[in-house]
């Protein structure tokens, strides 16, 4: 298979938030239809004991029986499972916004050399209702397989959305439109890392447990919408565009 400039993977890192991912999923397939052959999702699940199993051309699951020691180093070797020029991070909690395979093929083209593109902002919800777009580190950041080679290792600590976007001389474009490729959520009785705070890598796993599912075994994923998240962007941008 020859490789071509535009081509995309999602790299979806998840630890026991199965009812999420699904959406995660769900997210990426509905707009797969005519770009079959220039995208694909990776999916890095590292609990021991749980196999994720959902059989599509575009998707693959690696299962690990073994975790990682950081969120950080999680990424490091996610990214190096990535066979396209471009990588996409969308974390399990995560949603790509009903556009944003079109608007992250047409962003490639605009700017084929830059190490980073990114958004201004991202589409917040929390417990699952709209709030508009806010703004954070990832606000769905694409990076360049050539700028991940460049860079490293990667900290094993708290922070390596900030460290990889901003602390390795990166070139990148951030789009000022008010128009984002990622949904970012909150709340909906899971963990978040972003929200613990200032704490260990090993304190971060521990609380990841504790607050995570318990089902183990082979676990048959069924992407599917638990909630309706794509209408009240498009509304938003219909009021946008109204004379």
């Amino acid at each position: 298979m020859r490789i071509y400039l535009g081509m995309i993977s999602i790299l979806t890192l998840t630890y026991k938030r199965k009812d999420l991912l699904e959406e995660a999923i769900q997210s990426y397939l509905l707009q797969i239809e005519g770009h079959e052959d220039t995208t694909e999702m990776v999916i890095i699940n590292d609990v021991d004991g749980v196999e994720y199993v959902y059989n599509h051309p575009n998707i693959r699951i690696i299962n690990l029986k073994e975790r990682f020691s950081s969120v950080g180093k999680k990424l490091e070797w996610g990214f190096k499972q990535c066979k396209y020029p471009w990588i996409y991070r969308l974390d399990d909690d995560d949603l790509l916004s009903p556009f944003a395979l079109n608007l992250l093929y047409r962003r490639i083209y605009e700017y084929p050399n830059k190490d980073i593109l990114r958004d201004v902002g991202h589409y917040v919800f929390t417990n699952n209702k709209y709030q508009g777009i806010n703004g954070s580190v990832n606000n769905g950041n694409c990076y360049s397989s050539n700028f991940i080679k460049r860079v490293g290792p990667f900290i094993d600590a708290q922070g390596e959305d900030s460290w990889l976007t901003f602390d390795n001389k990166a070139d990148t474009h951030t789009y000022k439109e008010l128009v984002s490729t990622m949904i970012y959520r909150w709340g909906m009785g899971v963990y978040h890392i972003s929200g613990m705070g200032n704490i260990s890598s090993e304190e971060v796993n521990e609380l990841t447990d504790n607050q995570s599912d318990t089902e183990m075994g082979t676990i048959e994923i069924v992407p599917n919408f638990k909630n309706d998240y794509w209408s009240p962007i498009l509304n938003d941008l219909k009021k946008d565009t109204t004379p």
